[in-house]
C-alpha cells in the first residue's frame, strides 16, 4: 500500500511540473492552486481503489459516502459499471440506461457483452438479444441466439443464424443442436449447404465430423466424395485428375486443396497437369492462371533457374510479383548481369522503389569500365537521402552516415493541455496511474479513433510527454507521421537496456532496436503465440536463458517486467550473437526465425546484401532490414552514427566477393582495399 502511495505521489508531482506551463502572470499563486488540485486527485484515487473494492463485492449500501468523496473523478463511472457487473440480475433498464449515457465508453461494451452473457445463463432470450452483438465470436453464444430467435418466432432471422452456424468445418456445440433440429424441419438443409458443411469438415481435418456428415449427403455426393477423398489422400497422383471437373462447385474445393498439395510438393508437375487439365476443359482459364501463379512461385523459389525459364508459361513471366520472385533468385545466385532485363520488365512504381532503385545500382558496379561505376555513384548518392534500410545501404557504399531524415515537430504546449484536459484522456491518465494498462489502452484506442492527422500528431505528442511510448509509436503510425523519428524512436529504460548489453557484450543499439520493432516498447505486450514482454520472449527460451545466467525461472508476471525481460531479452540476443560469431544478421534472423534455420540459410556463401534480400521468409526477412536499421537510427540519436553494417560482417559472408561494400569502389582504383576483422567496431555496448 505504502509502496503505491509512493507512486500516487511521484505521478503527482509529475502532474504538477507539467501543469507549470500555464503559470503566466502569478507563478507563485498558479503552483499552489495546481498543487491543491493534485492533492485532491491524490486522495480521490484512495477512495476510488476503495469504492472499486466495495461495488466487486457488492456491497452497494456502503458506496454512497464514497460516491460523494469521489466528487467530479474522471473514473467515477467505473464504480457505476462495476456496481452492474456486480448484480447480475439488474434490470435490463438500468444496464441499458448506462450504456446509452456512456456511449464511447470501451466499458460500455464489456458491460453489453457481460449481461448477454448473464442472460444466456439466465436462459432470458429477450434479455440475451437486447445485449448480445451478432459480430460476437464466442460460439456458445451464437448458438443461443439463434435458439432465442426461433423460440420468439423471429423465423427469418433464425434461418439465417442457425445457416451460419451450420457453414462452420468444426463440431458445434451441442447448445447448436436445439436451433439445427428447428432450421431441419423448418426445410433449411438444402443438397447445397449439406455438401459444404461435409467439405469445409474434410478440409478442417475433422474426419469424425465428415464421417457423421455423410448421412445428410445424396447417394452420387457420397460417390464423388469417396472420389476425391482419394484424391486427397494421393496428391501427386497425376493420373486421378483426369476425371475432376474443377468447374463443378461440388468437386472444386477438396480437388483445390490436393492441386495445392501437388503444387507445393511438384511445382514443375503440377505446371504439366494445369496445362493438360485446361486443354480437356476441365479447368477455366481463370482458374488455370491462379493454378498457374502458384506453381510457378513455387518453382521460382526452388532455384532452379534454368527449370523455370523452360516450364514457366510466356504469359507469366510478365507478372511483377513473379518478375521480382525471379530478380531475388538472381541475387541469391550472385548473377547481378542477370538483373537488368528483368528490373526493366517490371512496372513504372516497382522500379521507383527504394529496393529495386538500389539493385539497379548493385548491378551497374557490375558492368565493365567507368561508366557502371559512375552511374551507381548517382544512384547511391541519391538513395543515401532516404532514412530508409536501402537508403542506409547505399551511405555505406559511399562511405558516408545514413540518413536521419530527422523532422520532428514541437507541438504547441496549449494544444497539449487541450487534449489532456478532455475528460476521456483524463480517464486514461488516472487508469494508468492506478496500473490499468489494458484498460487504458482501451480508452485511448477509442480516443484517438475519429482523429484527424493533426489531432493524432497532437495525441503522440502527449503519450510522449506521459512517457507512454508505445501508444506514442502506435499513434504517429495511424498518423503516417513517420518523419518524427525522436517520437517514433524513444530510449526508455536506457539504463536497463546499456547494463544488460554491456553486461551480455551486445550493442546496446541493437538490443534496444530489437525491443523497438518486436513491441513498440509496451511492457505488457503478449503475441498471439506467447511471446511476451518488451522483447517478446517466448516463455521457455526466457526460462532457457534464465537458467544459464543463474536467474530464477520467471513467471509469465515476472516476463512482463521491463528489467527482467531486458535482461533475459539481452541475454538471449547475446547467446546468438556469440553463437554466430558477432554476426548480427545471423543473431536477428535467428531471434525471428529460430537458430536452425538461420545456419540453414548461411550454408551458401553469398554478399550479405544479397543474402538479407533472399532470406526466405518474408517476416523475417523485413525483421532483419528493420532492426538493422533500428540500431542505426538509435546509434545516430546517440551521437555516434554507425553503419549499417559492419566491416566484419561483410567480411563473414563473402570475404571473396569481387564487389565488397566500401567507399572505395568508387576511387581511382578500380578494386577496394580488403576489410579485415581489425577493422570492425568493438561489437560491445
Amino acid at each position: 500500500m505504502l509502496r503505491k502511495l509512493y507512486i500516487f505521489w511521484l505521478i503527482a508531482l509529475a502532474l504538477l511540473s507539467s501543469n507549470s506551463l500555464t503559470a503566466q502572470a502569478n507563478p507563485s499563486r498558479q503552483a499552489a492552486v495546481t498543487f491543491g488540485i493534485e492533492m485532491q486527485r491524490f486522495r480521490q484515487r484512495a477512495v476510488f481503489l476503495e469504492a472499486r473494492r466495495v461495488a466487486r463485492r457488492g456491497k452497494l449500501s456502503a458506496l454512497k459516502p464514497l460516491l460523494e468523496a469521489l466528487g467530479d473523478y474522471p473514473l467515477r463511472s467505473y464504480i457505476e459499471y462495476e456496481a452492474l457487473l456486480a448484480r447480475p440480475y439488474s434490470s435490463d433498464e438500468a444496464v441499458q440506461a448506462f450504456i446509452e449515457n456512456h456511449p464511447n465508453f470501451p466499458i460500455s461494451t464489456q458491460l453489453r457483452r457481460a449481461f448477454a452473457d448473464y442472460r444466456r445463463d439466465q436462459n432470458r432470450p429477450e434479455g440475451f438479444l437486447r445485449f448480445h452483438q451478432s459480430d460476437d465470436a464466442d460460439v456458445e453464444n451464437q448458438c443461443f441466439r439463434a435458439s432465442a430467435l426461433w423460440t420468439l418466432k423471429r423465423t427469418q432471422e433464425a434461418m439465417a443464424a442457425t445457416q451460419a452456424l451450420w457453414l462452420y468445418g468444426r463440431s458445434q456445440p451441442k447448445g447448436c443442436d436445439k436451433a439445427f433440429s428447428r432450421w431441419r424441419r423448418a426445410g433449411g438443409l438444402t443438397r447445397d449447404l449439406a455438401w459444404q458443411r461435409y467439405e469445409l469438415a474434410v478440409l478442417a481435418g475433422e474426419n469424425r465430423l465428415a464421417t457423421y456428415l455423410e448421412r445428410t449427403l445424396s447417394e452420387d455426393q457420397r460417390t464423388l466424395a469417396r472420389q476425391l477423398n482419394r484424391l486427397r489422400q494421393r496428391p501427386t497422383r497425376t493420373d486421378r485428375y483426369n476425371t475432376v471437373d474443377f468447374k463443378d462447385p461440388e468437386q472444386r474445393a477438396l480437388a483445390d486443396s490436393a492441386l495445392k498439395t501437388l503444387i507445393k510438393k511438384r511445382p514443375a508437375e503440377a505446371l504439366q497437369l494445369i496445362a493438360d487439365l485446361k486443354d480437356l476443359g476441365r479447368l477455366a482459364p481463370a482458374h488455370a492462371r491462379q493454378y498457374n501463379y502458384d506453381a510457378a512461385l513455387r518453382l521460382i523459389r526452388e532455384d532452379n533457374l534454368s527449370l523455370n525459364d523452360a516450364l514457366i508459361p510466356a504469359a507469366l513471366k510478365t507478372n511483377p510479383d513473379l518478375i521480382e520472385a525471379r530478380l531475388v533468385q538472381l541475387i541469391k545466385a550472385g548473377q547481378f548481369d542477370a538483373l537488368p532485363t528483368l528490373l526493366s520488365q517490371l512496372p513504372a512504381a516497382a522500379q521507383g522503389s527504394l529496393r529495386w532503385q538500389y539493385w539497379q545500382a548493385r548491378t551497374d558496379l557490375s558492368r565493365p569500365g567507368l561508366g557502371g561505376r559512375e552511374s551507381a555513384r548517382v544512384s547511391f548518392e541519391r538513395l543515401a537521402g532516404e532514412r530508409d534500410y536501402y537508403g542506409h545501404l547505399a551511405a555505406l557504399w559511399l562511405g558516408i552516415p545514413g540518413s536521419l531524415a530527422d523532422q520532428s515537430t514541437t507541438i504547441a504546449p496549449e494544444k497539449l493541455l487541450d487534449l489532456a484536459a478532455a475528460p476521456s484522456a483524463q480517464r486514461i491518465y488516472e487508469l494508468r496511474a492506478l496500473g490499468e494498462t489494458l484498460e487504458a489502452r482501451r480508452e485511448w484506442f477509442q480516443l484517438i479513433k475519429p482523429f484527424s492527422t493533426t489531432e493524432l500528431r497532437i495525441a503522440a505528442a502527449l503519450a510522449s510527454q506521459w512517457l507512454w511510448h508505445d501508444m506514442a509509436i502506435a499513434t504517429l503510425a495511424q498518423a503516417q507521421a513517420w518523419d518524427e523519428v525522436r517520437e517514433r524512436f524513444p530510449r526508455p529504460y536506457a539504463e536497463r537496456f546499456t547494463e544488460a548489453a554491456r553486461t551480455q557484450g551486445v550493442p546496446v543499439t541493437l538490443a534496444m532496436a530489437v525491443a523497438r520493432r518486436e513491441s513498440g516498447f509496451w511492457t505488457d505486450a503478449r503475441s498471439p503465440v506467447g511471446a511476451q514482454g518488451l522483447m517478446q520472449l517466448m516463455p521457455r527460451t526466457a526460462q532457457s536463458v534464465a537458467k544459464s545466467i543463474a536467474l530464477d525461472s520467471p513467471t509469465d508476471l515476472v516476463l512482463t517486467q521491463a528489467d527482467t525481460n531486458i535482461n533475459l531479452g539481452t541475454a538471449y540476443l547475446g547467446q546468438l550473437l556469440q553463437r554466430f560469431d558477432d554476426n548480427r544478421i545471423l543473431a536477428l534472423a535467428a531471434y525471428n526465425a529460430g537458430p536452425s534455420r538461420a545456419k540453414k540459410w548461411y550454408a551458401n556463401p553469398q554478399p550479405i546484401d544479397a543474402f538479407i534480400e533472399g532470406i526466405p521468409f518474408a517476416e523475417t526477412r523485413a525483421y532483419v532490414k528493420a532492426v538493422l536499421l533500428y540500431a542505426a537510427i538509435y546509434a545516430q540519436l546517440n551521437g555516434l552514427p554507425e553503419p549499417l553494417l559492419y566491416p566484419y560482417e561483410i567480411e563473414q559472408f563473402s570475404p571473396n566477393d569481387p564487389l565488397p561494400i566500401g567507399p572505395a569502389v568508387f576511387n581511382k582504383t578500380s578494386r577496394p582495399a580488403s576489410i579485415t576483422l581489425n577493422d570492425a567496431p568493438t561489437p560491445q555496448g
